[in-house]
């Protein structure tokens, strides 16, 4: 065994940890003691039938063994008496909430309520509320934090309810006007959640107004009267614990509603209407989607395409669709975003295989957290198979001023093969583009293009246009530039 990694480090009783490829919860006994009981449940075959929980088992006695070894080696801490390992199916994306539309923090929000109150039904619950424990199959929340999961301690409130209204509710209140996304609000909390006493004063005018979301968010002041519900009733809860499950129950039902509440509108940015694509004939269209179907249905590029500037989901439907493809929609644009959560949300053939991702290729997610080693950089967690650019680069060169080769280079980063859909010098958008900006000397052209992709790649080939004025470009067999 060579190759481990870690990527907890906050609970002192449980850690998630890779080794060899395998992802293991190891778990203290508290922790582990919640584990059996939810999978000897009922509860557990429901939840992983319907997708929402990650598959975990008890390792055996020897695979434990290795991986505790490997584990006390990284030097995080000491294992205690009594840890057990789980093996956990991975989940093949992991992304952040800042990274997240309106749409995906709010079904992870729900997700958590959710799971809460079918876990309370079986004597557990969650001691955590954190974003951070849900990712996404496509647009589907799954719940993949085991060590969250603890055995229920008799509580008319719930301790977490702090952390999921900084997590959750505040950036969805925030988020839930026409300019601001949720996004922004965890970017702004320095992505640890949004304090109340912030919100307040980024709360769209109308949501100032809600006294429910109010009263949420002042049982967050940390005020010395405020101690941890769980030891200020802790005796009463104990002597009736039917009352104190009704009572958390409530609180739940409580938050789930102001969840739903916060369902903001489509946000007005400058992509929101880029579906009805006036600038492309329905020939042209048919093109741009054939190539990039052809390209993603050899050597396996379809397991996780990466579809840069992908608005709307106009082509990563029709990857789905007719190349079985797995994609990541990755745009800058909250509206066109929302676009395609309306449109694909309807489809749940394509929207079990599509995952929207606010991002810009020019200013991509860097690593972050404890030692830079909490939230890995957007391109060493994002390993696409394929990556698709259509009509993006002269936003990329011209707009924001990226010389040919970077572009490319940011393109190249994800380590897959490329396709580029490239509007060129003559094209009516790029001429456009280039006359708003006075003395523009970049280098912006088909042969600059070429160029920069045959430095990164082995394999450069013109296919075809999507019309007159675009051509598409695939490049693969990444050069070692090292």
């Amino acid at each position: 065994m060579t190759e481990s990694s870690s990527a907890s480090f906050r609970d002192p009783e449980n850690a998630a940890f890779e080794l060899d490829g395998t992802w293991y919860r190891i778990a203290g006994p508290s922790s582990a003691k919640a584990l059996r009981d939810l999978r000897a449940s009922a509860l557990y075959s429901a939840l992983v039938a319907e997708g929402v929980l990650v598959e975990y088992a008890e390792s055996d006695a020897p695979t434990a063994e290795s991986v505790l070894a490997a584990f006390g080696r990284t030097g995080q801490r000491e294992v205690a008496g009594g840890t057990t390992v789980f093996a956990v199916a991975p989940v093949d994306l992991i992304t952040y909430p800042w990274e997240w539309p309106n749409s995906l923090l709010e079904s992870a929000a729900l997700l958590t309520l959710d799971l809460r109150t079918r876990l309370l039904g079986i004597g557990l619950d969650l001691k955590d509320a954190s974003a951070f424990n849900v990712q996404f199959r496509g647009m589907k929340p799954v719940f993949i934090d085991l060590g969250s999961i603890e055995v229920w301690r008799p509580n008319p409130s719930w301790n977490a309810s702090r952390q999921f209204i900084e997590h959750f509710i505040n950036p969805l209140a925030v988020g839930s006007g026409d300019r601001v996304t949720a996004a922004d609000a965890w970017d702004l909390g320095k992505r640890r959640g949004l304090r109340s006493e912030v919100a307040r004063q980024l709360l769209p005018k109308g949501r100032r107004r809600s006294l429910s979301l109010l009263l949420l968010q002042a049982t967050t002041r940390p005020v010395e009267k405020n101690a941890p519900s769980e030891s200020k009733y802790a005796k009463e809860a104990s002597q009736n614990k039917d009352l104190a499950r009704n009572a958390t129950l409530s609180l739940t039902k409580r938050l789930r509603k102001q969840v739903l509440k916060l369902h903001g509108k489509k946000h007005g940015t400058t992509w929101v209407d880029y579906g009805t694509r006036d600038h492309y004939g329905s020939e042209d269209l048919t093109r741009k989607s054939a190539f990039a179907t052809e390209f993603v249905s050899v050597d396996g590029r379809n397991r996780l395409v990466l579809d840069v500037g992908g608005n709307d989901g106009f082509t990563a439907a029709h990857l789905v669709r007719h190349a079985g493809a797995r994609v990541i929609v990755m745009d800058a644009d909250a509206g066109a975003l929302d676009v395609l959560q309306e449109g694909v949300a309807r489809t749940p053939d394509v929207a079990s295989s599509v995952t929207p991702i606010l991002g810009d290729i020019t200013n991509l997610t860097p690593a972050s957290g404890l030692l830079d080693r909490e939230y890995a950089g957007f391109t060493s967690r994002v390993r696409p198979s394929a990556v698709v650019c259509q009509a993006v680069l002269h936003h990329v060169v011209i707009t924001q001023g990226a010389p040919m080769q970077f572009a490319v280079d940011a393109l190249a980063a994800f380590g897959a093969p490329v396709q580029i859909e490239f509007a060129t010098e003559d094209d009516e958008k790029s001429r456009l583009l280039l006359s708003q900006i006075p003395n523009w000397s970049g280098d912006y052209s088909t042969e600059a293009l070429i160029a920069a992709l045959r430095h990164r790649f082995a394999n450069v080939e013109v296919m075809g246009t999507t019309s007159p004025t675009r051509v598409v470009v695939n490049a693969w067999d990444l050069l070692d530039r090292s």
